[in-house]
């Protein structure tokens, strides 16, 4: 049994009860996650990813996409804690445009890093989670939506308490010290 393990279950059973009991309150912390994670890509953009391919196409595009991406961040996170009600739901759908066209000019860089011979295969993720926010975000602000996280929520408190429970039950029930070999024993 590890109780880092066991950290992670009570973690995961924590979330999964703030989606359930509070789903709009879950929903404005994914916004802010969301917004600082934004925040975090457009400078790993304008740092990294924007010298990989010399092409000036590819680096502008990249550079427009990394600040965009610090300022809809910057907006996600202060907004919504300065500005209630409405400003939410705007934000909410601001992060699912922005995510779609991020994913878009990520296909394009993706084409030029080929082009550059540059392997893509895990850059190609950033455009399905991208997609995939984007939808969820889409979703979230309509009463459907608070559905889905409430039943998430119920998932993940179930899979929180799975994991616990088999953490728990497969811990040895004996434990044994460790022995050293010592180089004076007798055969």
């Amino acid at each position: 049994m590890k109780k880092s393990y066991i950290a992670l279950g009570i973690l995961a059973a924590i979330i999964g009860l703030m989606m359930l009991f509070a789903p709009t309150e879950w929903i404005k912390v994914t916004v802010i996650v969301l917004g600082i994670g934004t925040i975090i890509n457009g400078l790993y953009n304008l740092k990294t990813v924007r010298i990989l391919v010399t092409d000036t196409d590819y680096q502008r595009l990249i550079s427009i996409r990394g600040f965009t991406s610090i300022a809809i961040g910057v907006l996600a996170v202060l907004l919504p804690l300065l500005i209630a009600g409405i400003v939410w739901t705007v934000m909410i759908y601001i992060l699912a445009v922005y995510l779609l066209l991020s994913a878009g000019t990520e296909l394009f860089a993706l084409s030029k890093m080929k082009e550059a011979g540059i392997d893509t295969k895990p850059f190609m993720y950033e455009v399905f989670f991208s997609i995939g926010f984007a939808l969820l975000l889409f979703i979230m602000p309509a009463k459907f939506g608070i559905i889905i996280v409430k039943i998430l929520g119920i998932l993940i408190l179930l899979a929180a308490a799975g994991f616990i429970f088999r953490e728990w039950k497969n811990k040895p029930l004996i434990v044994y010290p460790e022995q050293e070999e010592s180089s004076n024993t007798k055969e």
